[in-house]
């Protein structure tokens, strides 16, 4: 009898870990970002290390429908796991800030094979807000993508570089002038 019980449990563990799918796991720090022009911002980077925001609240969408809602810790520390065979979008948002919106395309997410879960590390900056509705709609659409290829997470640098270009172009007349 315990050798038949045994020969069970063992095959129903077995069963267990086929039926899980691979994770990544996304996460790093939230911080404080402040419109500067580069040169200024790279001389502040090495004076003074940005301010790491807290109650950041953080949602996992699949499909447009809400999966999940998690904090930032205080120390800025934020991590999710995403489940493979899904395309996610994941939003950052404060009070008093703009929010930012990653997408991250999770369907083709293999078992790595040194670990079990896929990391992708992602320190995100938000920027206080202004009035514009312009720039709040903006926000809630991608600003980086990633997708599952070559056994690792890949974002696409030129998608965000538009994207930043985009928010930069229709945000400077308001944070300038904030600055004068």
């Amino acid at each position: 009898m315990k050798k038949l019980i045994t020969a069970l449990a063992i095959v129903a563990i077995s069963l267990t870990m086929q039926a899980q799918s691979a994770q990544v796991l996304f996460y790093g720090y939230i911080e404080e970002s402040v419109f500067e022009n580069a040169d200024e911002t790279k001389k502040k980077r090495k004076e003074k290390a940005p301010q790491k925001l807290s109650d950041v609240k953080i949602s996992i969408y699949s499909a447009d429908t809400l999966m999940s809602e998690v904090n930032a810790r205080e120390t800025g520390f934020y991590a999710v796991l995403l489940g493979s065979g899904s395309q996610y979008k994941v939003v950052f948002e404060k009070e008093g800030y703009f929010c930012k919106t990653f997408a991250l395309d999770c369907r083709n997410v293999d078992y790595s094979s040194t670990d079990a879960t896929l990391k992708c590390l992602t320190d995100v900056s938000l920027f206080k807000s202004v009035q514009n509705t312009d720039l709040q709609t903006l926000c809630m659409e991608p600003y980086a993508k990633c997708s599952y290829g070559d056994g690792q997470m890949v974002w696409d640098m030129e998608f965000t570089a538009m994207a930043k270009e985009r928010f930069y172009q229709m945000a400077q007349p308001y944070f300038m002038a904030e600055t004068k």
